[in-house]
Order: structure tokens, then sequence, then C-alpha cells
């Protein structure tokens, strides 16, 4: 450092060390706070023109709000539950439900078209209802292994009681194998669903984040 009159002044080194701890400290608070107030920060984005490979495949698109998820759907593995979901998202019913039900590393659960709109949301009987169609029959497989990106409808309890409701997996999960209709998977966008909100105290969301968008995927 120079003062006025043109004389160096030495900084000590305890200073220095001072300084240099005290910029450190503000560049992880800095960080650390823009975590906190902004989920998203550093999530990576797809661009859909990868999807390409995929031109044999029937794929839909979620806008959530950190980014776009890709799914690959099994039209072969369960045809008729695919395409009442495929029809729904024809007449965009998909568009602005809401994530109800998330389990943070584990589930994640939408599709509630009666009472899980985001402009209308019934907390009271959000989960339980479905779209104006009727209900499918299970389309199960032993052969399917349910794991992360496992994307699979949701029943009523019983079998038989498919409807409108998809739950993603957020972890591998046996249990799930054999007993729920499977549809699709994940191809990109995974770490999307990570960021969706959820409730440390209940399965149930309060102000729960939704999908903006619902599409089939166009090959270019």
């Amino acid at each position: 450092m120079i003062n006025k009159n043109n004389k160096i002044i030495k900084i000590p080194l305890s200073e220095k060390v001072i300084i240099f701890f005290f910029i450190i400290f503000c560049l992880i608070t800095i960080f650390f706070f823009l975590r906190i107030t902004n989920k998203c920060l550093f999530i990576s984005q797809f661009d859909e023109n990868d999807l390409n490979i995929y031109h044999n495949e029937q794929i839909i698109i979620l806008e959530a709000p950190c980014g776009k998820i890709a799914v690959k759907l099994f039209t072969e593995m369960a045809p008729l539950n695919v395409q009442q979901v495929l029809s729904l998202i024809k007449n965009k019913k998909y568009d602005n439900s809401v994530f109800y039900r998330v389990k943070k590393n584990e589930i994640v659960e939408f599709g509630d078209l009666k009472f899980g709109k985001i402009n209308n949301i019934d907390y009271l009987r959000i989960g339980t209802g479905g779209s104006h169609l009727k209900n499918n029959i299970s389309e199960l497989s032993e052969n399917y292994n349910f794991v992360r990106g496992s994307v699979g409808m949701v029943r009523r309890g019983k079998f038989d009681t498919e409807n409108s409701q998809i739950f993603i997996l957020l972890n591998d999960n046996s249990s799930f194998d054999g007993q729920f209709t499977p549809i699709g998977e994940v191809l990109m966008g995974i770490k999307i669903l990570d960021k969706i909100k959820y409730n440390n105290t209940s399965e149930f969301v309060l102000r729960p984040d939704h999908i903006n968008k619902a599409y089939i995927y166009n090959f270019k």
C-alpha cells in the first residue's frame, strides 16, 4: 500500500490473513444465500435436440419449476394406461397440476386433475381425485424392476383403479415390483425432480410445486 507521501506501507501478515479469511467468509455466505433463495441454482438443463436419438420412442416433456423432465413411455408394456396419459396430455389436462405428495429421495406424485390444480387445490381431498376418464386396469409386469427414475401409475388401494395420477421414484424400490403399473422412465432431468418442494413433517405439501406444462415431444 502507498500513502500520500508516496511511501510504501507494509501490511502486517496477521492483517493479510484476516482480510483473506474475511473474503472467503463473504464468498461462502453469498454462495449459501443464493442456494437457499434459489433452489434451482446450478441445475443443468438438457437440450431437447439430444432426444432425437430416441426417435423410435414415445416421449413426453414435463416442465417443472427448475426445468424440464423427459420421460420415455412404455407403449408396449402398458398400452392402455399410456394411451390414457397421452390423451390427457394432448388435452392439456396435466398443465398446472401439482406435485401433491413428495417424499425426499423416495417419490413424487402428481396428476390429481380434480383436486390438485395449482389455482384450485382441495387440501382435504387431494390425492383422491382423477380425471373425467374411466379407471384403467392394472398392467403389471413381473419382469420390470422399479428403480430411480421409474414412472408408474398410482392406484387407489386396490388393483384396476389407475386413472391419471402418476408417481416417479427418486430411488430404487423393489417393493413396487409387480405391484404397480410401470408406464415409463425418466430419460433426462431426473435431478430436476430432486428439487421439487417437500415437507419435512408430512408427505403432503402445502403450497406445492406444479407442472407448468406437459406435452408430447415432436422429433425434429
